[in-house]
C-alpha cells in the first residue's frame, strides 16, 4: 500500500539538517548571550562545551527526542507544541490541524474537489491513503537508512497530521493492517483530532484456519471493508490452493462490510473472475516498467516477492511489483467492478505525475498512495487534476 519516492528522501532530510541548523543557531546565540551576561566564567565556559558537546554528538534525530521529552505526562502532547514538532511553522500547522473541523462549509467545499466514487455502501475519494510509509514498509531498495529515517519522523502525532490534511482535501479512506496500531491509535485520532477516516483492512495471513478470527479482530477495530492480502492470494495461486482464496472471500462475505480481493499478480483476479466471485472491489497492483530500478522481463518471475532480494541489479531486489501491466490493463477493461490500482509509483521510482496518470487513464477508479503529510497536498491536486484528464477513457468509472 505505499509509495516512498527517493525525492522524498531528499526533501526530509533537508527538513530535518534546516530544522537542526535553526535548533544550532539559538543555543549559540542564548549561549553567546548569557556569556557576556556572566563573563563567561571558566564554569560558565564548561557548562557551555558540555551543552554543545551534547548537540554536536547526537544524531539529528535527538532533536525530535529532545523535544518529546517535554510531552505531558499523560502521554498526551500539548496543542502548542505536540511531542515530534520542532519548528514554529510545525507547531503552528499541528494546532492548525487538530482543531480543523471537518464540517466547517470551507472545508466541505474543498473536499467536494476531490472525485469520489463508490465500494459497496462507501463513498470514496480516488485517492487512497496506503500505509506502509506508518509500518515501515519502505521498499527502499538498497537504502538500508530509510526505514530508520521514516519511523523518527512518522510519530504518531505526525501521523495524525498527515490522516487530516487527507481529509481535508477529501481522500476519506485510509488502507490499513492490524500491526498499524503498534504504530499509532486511529480510535484516538477519531476521539481527539475530530477525524472521521474510514479504512479498509488488509487481512495478512495465509493460515486459512486463522482467517476468520483475524477478520472480526479488524472488524472490531472499526474497519469500514475487509479484503484478501495480496499476498495470500498470490501464495495460494501459485501453490495450488486456490480453495483458499474461494473460502476467504466466502468468509468476508458472512459480515455486513464490503469485500475486496488483492492481488499482485494477474492469474488470481483471472481466477476469480472465472470462478465468478462477486467482490465489492479489487486491489491490483498496476505500474509501467520504464524506471531506472526495473529488472528485464526475461528475469522475472511468479514468486520472486516473497523470495530473499537479489545482490544482481538484473533481478529482483525489492523493486518491482506490477510484471503485467499490459495485461492488467487489457483485463480489467472488461471487469465491471470497482478497481483500486496500488504501488502505482513502483514504491517511489515513478513521478506522481506520470504514475497517476497512467492509471487513472489505464482504467484504474482508485489509487492507494503511502504518504508523507508533506505530500498529501501535491498528490491530491495530481488526483484531481489526472482524474479530469481521464474522463474519455474506455473503462467504465465506478
Amino acid at each position: 500500500m505505499a509509495e516512498n519516492r527517493t525525492p522524498v528522501l531528499t526533501q526530509l532530510c533537508e527538513r530535518i539538517a534546516g530544522t537542526a541548523r535553526k535548533w544550532m543557531r539559538a543555543v549559540a546565540s542564548v549561549l553567546r548571550l548569557r556569556g557576556t551576561q556572566q563573563n563567561a566564567s571558566s564554569a560558565n565556559r564548561e557548562d557551555r562545551r558540555k551543552l554543545l558537546g551534547t548537540f554536536g554528538v547526537l544524531p539529528i534525530f535527538g532533536i525530535f527526542s529532545y523535544q518529546s521529552s517535554k510531552a505531558k505526562p499523560d502521554g498526551k502532547s500539548d496543542a502548542l507544541t505536540g511531542p515530534d514538532l520542532v519548528t514554529p511553522s510545525d507547531r503552528r500547522e499541528y494546532a492548525r490541524l487538530k482543531s480543523l473541523d471537518l464540517d466547517d462549509p470551507k472545508v466541505v467545499a474543498k473536499q467536494r474537489q476531490m472525485p469520489a466514487g463508490k465500494i459497496g455502501n462507501l463513498s470514496v475519494g480516488r485517492l487512497i491513503s496506503g500505509s506502509n510509509l506508518i509500518s515501515m514498509n519502505m521498499h527502499a531498495r538498497d537504502l538500508h537508512y530509510v526505514r530508520s529515517l521514516a519511523s523518527r519522523y512518522n510519530t504518531e502525532e505526525r501521523i495524525f497530521m498527515t490522516l487530516k490534511k487527507c481529509e481535508a482535501l477529501g481522500a476519506n479512506t485510509i488502507v490499513l493492517k492490524n500491526h498499524n496500531f503498534k504504530h499509532f491509535r486511529l480510535s484516538r485520532y477519531w476521539d481527539e483530532w475530530g477525524g472521521k477516516m474510514q479504512w479498509l483492512a488488509d487481512v495478512i495471513t495465509t493460515d486459512i484456519n486463522r482467517y476468520e478470527k483475524l477478520v472480526v479482530e479488524h472488524l472490531e477495530l472499526g474497519a469500514s471493508s475487509v479484503y484478501l492480502w495480496g499476498g495470500a492470494s498470490d501464495i495460494w495461486y501459485h501453490q495450488n490452493k486456490q480453495e483458499n482464496i474461494v473460502r476467504a472471500f466466502e468468509i468476508m462475505k458472512k459480515y455486513d462490510v464490503p469485500v475486496g480481493i488483492c492481488a499482485h499478480r494477474l492469474e488470481p483476479l483471472e481466477f476469480c473472475v472465472k470462478e465468478g466471485l462477486d467482490p465489492d472491489y479489487y486491489m491490483k497492483t498496476l505500474h509501467h516498467d520504464r524506471y531506472w530500478s526495473a529488472h528485464p522481463e526475461e528475469n522475472r518471475r511468479f514468486m520472486e516477492m516473497y523470495e530473499k532480494n537479489s545482490p544482481n541489479h538484473a533481478e529482483y531486489h525489492d523493486n518491482m511489483y506490477c510484471h503485467d501491466h499490459e495485461e492488467t490493463v487489457a483485463f480489467m477493461q472488461d471487469v465491471n467492478v470497482p478497481w483500486i490500482a496500488f504501488k502505482v509509483l513502483a514504491a517511489g521510482a515513478i513521478q506522481p505525475k506520470d504514475g497517476i496518470d497512467y492509471a487513472f487513464e489505464s482504467g484504474a477508479d482508485f489509487i492507494c498512495l503511502g504518504m508523507f503529510d508533506f505530500q498529501v497536498k501535491e498528490d491530491a491536486e495530481i488526483t484531481r487534476e489526472s482524474v479530469a484528464r481521464a474522463k474519455g477513457r474506455k473503462r467504465t468509472w465506478f
